[in-house]
């Protein structure tokens, strides 16, 4: 067994395990930086460093919650990567999780 022999089945048509696989490896990368950041941030930054990091991580929540709401038209038309959000419910529910979970990375307090 090989890994292109892996596929998981809904509704009779054969979807790849990978594209879920990938996209929750790569927001839990960007999730796991965004906490480093936030560290860092809260230890040595200015007020203007603060205030754009905090931006920059709303940033990234909002593409979360916009893979949520929109679906496959967002992530092909603005992001650019061809993903069928609404095929894997995993990556649809997580991405709202992930949106959640990235808001809790804002810098909240100042040095």
């Amino acid at each position: 067994m090989n890994w292109q022999d892996i596929d998981i089945s809904s509704g009779g048509s054969t979807l790849s395990m990978w594209p879920p696989v990938i996209y929750y490896f790569v927001s839990i990368i960007v999730g796991c930086g965004l906490y480093i950041g936030r560290h860092f941030i809260e230890k040595y930054a200015n007020i203007t460093v603060f205030f754009v990091y905090g931006f920059f991580v709303l940033l990234i929540a909002a593409i979360h919650y916009c893979l949520f709401k929109f679906g496959a038209e967002f992530a092909s038309d603005v992001l650019r990567v061809h993903l069928d959000v609404y095929a894997y419910d995993s990556i649809h529910f997580g991405s709202i999780a992930f949106a959640l979970i990235y808001i809790f990375a804002v810098p909240s307090k100042f040095k």
